[in-house]
């Protein structure tokens, strides 16, 4: 092994680390001391990858916003945009279940002061180009409400996360197909135009 791969493994065995206790304790609750203790590194290491606390949950967040974004990818059978946003809702919360202790991060960093909301605003940016451009795309055709964007994205997101969760505590509600369909449902009418 290289030196530059043992650097890459020992940065995910922290980044690994500390999703673990950041879910389990709270992010609040974790000092980095405990996170290189978890990861079975030394302090030093942790500091030599992660100037501080707040660069590590900013690492990870992007990390775990990055790939729930990689997770809602085009299906080729949808044509209809309605279509198309209820797949890539469908693959988000897929991925939450697959992936519950970066739920519990993602809900600890929805109130973290460890990310400001314009640090917020440019991952989802970043990481969600497909949702943003399928919100964007139903806009522009009236199938949803003229909305400022980052209102949109916020009720999004909020939505995603209470759903996420109540799936996490209930698998079996995900299992249920009147369920999946009607948290698509409250997302969609909750952004579609006001009738006149």
């Amino acid at each position: 092994m290289t030196s530059g791969s043992t650097m890459t493994h020992k940065k995910q065995q922290i980044l690994n680390a500390a999703l673990t206790l950041f879910a389990r304790q709270g992010i609040e609750a974790t000092s980095t001391a405990s996170i290189a203790k978890q990861a079975d590194v030394a302090t030093g290491t942790l500091f030599h990858h992660f100037a501080n606390k707040q660069e590590l949950i900013l690492a990870l967040y992007q990390t775990v916003k990055t790939e729930l974004g990689q997770a809602m990818q085009p299906a080729p059978t949808c044509e209809e945009l309605r279509d198309k946003v209820n797949d890539c809702w469908q693959q988000a919360l897929a991925w939450a279940q697959r992936h519950p202790d970066k739920i519990r991060f993602m809900q600890h960093m929805a109130h973290s002061p460890y990310c400001s909301s314009e640090q917020h605003r440019a991952l989802m940016a970043t990481s969600m180009t497909y949702l943003i451009e399928l919100l964007t795309q139903a806009r522009a055709a009236g199938q949803i409400a003229p909305l400022p964007e980052p209102l949109v994205l916020n009720f999004c997101h909020s939505h995603f996360l209470a759903t996420a969760a109540l799936f996490a505590e209930n698998p079996a509600l995900a299992a249920q197909p009147e369920f999946q369909a009607g948290v698509f449902q409250i997302l969609w009418q909750g952004l579609s135009p006001v009738a006149p």
